[in-house]
């Protein structure tokens, strides 16, 4: 009678379960860039107040004061490296654009008395001139969609600030839209959904640490130019997993080109090598730490996040899919599945 019972019950939670999470794709649907960034904002939020209690354990400062310090060194840090690489950079973009340039040319020079090359100038002629048309065309969609996600930053941060100047407030607000019986359950998760962002981001930011110093490291020894900032480029790149490693090498690609082919293939093999080391030695011991994912689970949830909602969606994949891990584990399989069978006159 007792397993029947148990059988029941799991079936009515498991359609429950089903029900809700049906609701929550057709919100996701009509509203998933509203809700990509308010996940933003509580990651930034977790993050913050990480900082904050991990600095009042170790100094003895308020944590109102500590989250206070942990926005003005964050603010402080961005400030110096933008004084120390903002005007080098925008020097060494410009002469690598005029470097390239004048490959373009000197390889035109050689090449245009071919008789090949002279029967594809036209065509090619032609489409670029209809690529260059599209390109003009983009323009205005892609300034605003650069001020759209200056704007949806500022959004971000700021409301994770206020999340994390006062977390129980948030937590409790939304601890009593649930049954009183769900309550300290609702509370466990909520609190393990923080720990768990907190772990993410700890072991993706010593993984990023790492793959910057490596990289950077690599560069300088290349003689590449802007190593420093291309080093922190490949190092934030490498917040999305995997596929960020491809979009951190292009801009060193790109620097190295301006130098020589030989340059180009060195920095290539570098950046091989450094991915490698992180994504067999590096990795796995900082997940043992933090958050261990399924890679393939991974790869897939950018994909499809990526597909869905954009660079958005790409980038807060891999977070959003550790979160959800952890709900899932701890709202069914420990809370449904695994819940272990009461005695008949308890279900009275």
């Amino acid at each position: 009678m007792d397993t029947e019972q148990k059988h029941h019950r799991n079936i009515d939670y498991t359609l429950r379960a089903a029900v809700i999470a049906a609701l929550l794709l057709l919100v996701a649907s009509q509203l998933g860039d509203v809700l990509l960034l308010v996940f933003a904002a509580l990651l930034a939020a977790s993050v913050l107040r990480g900082g904050a209690s991990g600095l009042h354990r170790r100094i003895g400062l308020g944590t109102g004061w500590c989250l206070a310090l942990v926005v003005v060194l964050i603010v402080l840090l961005f400030m110096a490296l933008f004084w120390l690489e903002g005007a080098r950079m925008i020097r060494e973009a410009a002469t690598v654009s005029d470097t390239v340039r004048q490959q373009v040319q000197h390889l035109w020079d050689r090449w245009q008395n071919d008789p090949y090359v002279k029967r594809i100038v036209p065509h090619l002629t032609d489409q670029a001139g209809a690529i260059l048309g599209h390109l003009t065309s983009l323009a205005p969609g892609v300034a605003s969609s650069v001020i759209g996600v200056g704007g949806d930053l500022v959004v971000v941060l700021a409301t994770g600030i206020f999340l994390a100047m006062a977390p129980d407030t948030y937590i409790g607000g939304f601890l009593r839209l649930l049954p009183p019986r769900w309550r300290p359950r609702g509370h466990e998760v909520m609190e393990e959904l923080g720990r768990t962002l907190q772990r993410w981001f700890l072991g993706q930011f010593m993984d990023m640490m790492v793959v910057a110093v490596l990289t950077g490291t690599g560069l300088f020894f290349l003689s590449v130019p802007l190593a420093l900032t291309l080093a922190i480029i490949a190092g934030l790149c490498n917040f999305v997993p995997y596929i960020g490693a491809l979009a951190g090498a292009i801009p060193a690609l790109a620097v190295a080109v301006s130098q020589s082919p030989q340059s180009a293939v060195s920095v290539a093999i570098l950046y091989v090598v450094v991915q490698t080391l992180e994504g067999n030695i590096i990795a796995p011991l900082i997940q043992k730490r933090t958050v261990d994912l399924p890679p393939a689970l991974t790869i897939l949830s950018q994909t499809v996040l990526g597909a869905v909602f954009g660079v958005m969606g790409l980038i807060l994949a891999t977070p959003l899919f550790a979160a959800s891990m952890t709900a899932v584990r701890m709202v069914y399989v420990e809370s449904v599945l695994e819940r272990p069978t009461r005695a008949p006159e308890e279900d009275r």
